[in-house]
């Protein structure tokens, strides 16, 4: 059995990353990238997952049916901007993109969403996991931002002690697969039950590592 860590890009025309480990060893099984959404179920109908976990939301604030600032939907919360689990995050301190109308992340949301119902449709378990957090709660705060250079170093160097098997792998993944990886760690760390799940039903849930 395999959980799998999606690392999701806005557009089709632009590679995604997925990672495979083995939830009971914490080894790596495989790291590959994919383009359209129908090579991700491929791959999913493939390896037969225990469970997807996805680095991006998956969901809308409750209330609300698209992003569209032209649309007159709006949060059932109007005391709030975003989901409950995003207000979460920050009432802990960790910065995240708020989903709200006009989010500059709108296109990689609605793909999210659409992969979501995908997955659920094809009969797998998916969670939203969110690596920024996860790094936080893992290696502290002064984890250094996705675009900045040190970033890959940074990952490099703490994600052998959470997964087995990396070594033949470390010169040549890029930060989207260290995310990936990252996103399967969790996976599997959900499946044991050992994450704190953030956010409320039916609005949407985000699992990150459970804080000791």
């Amino acid at each position: 059995m395999v959980v799998l860590g999606v690392d999701l890009r806005s557009s089709e025309n632009h590679e995604s990353s997925i990672a495979s480990i083995s939830p009971q060893s914490l080894s790596l099984d495989s790291i590959q990238s994919f383009k359209t959404d129908g090579d991700l179920l491929a791959i999913i109908n493939e390896c037969k997952p225990q469970l997807v976990a996805v680095g991006t939301p998956l969901s809308l604030p409750k209330g609300m049916c698209c992003l569209d600032q032209k649309c007159a939907c709006e949060s059932e919360n109007k005391e709030r901007k975003g989901r409950q689990c995003e207000i979460e995050l920050a009432q802990m301190g960790i910065s995240c993109f708020f989903t709200s109308k006009g989010s500059i992340i709108s296109r990689l949301i609605y793909r999210g969403m659409k992969i979501r119902q995908d997955i659920e449709r094809i009969g797998f378990d998916i969670v939203e996991v969110y690596p920024y957090a996860s790094k936080v709660v893992l290696f502290g705060d002064n984890v250094p931002p996705k675009n900045n250079p040190a970033s890959i170093k940074f990952m490099k160097e703490k994600l052998p002690s959470l997964i087995n098997g990396l070594e033949e792998y470390l010169d040549n993944i890029d930060i989207n697969e260290c995310d990936a990886i990252l996103n399967s760690y969790t996976a599997a760390l959900h499946c044991s039950q050992a994450t704190d799940v953030m956010g409320a039903d039916p609005e949407g849930l985000l699992a990150i590592p459970r804080l000791l």
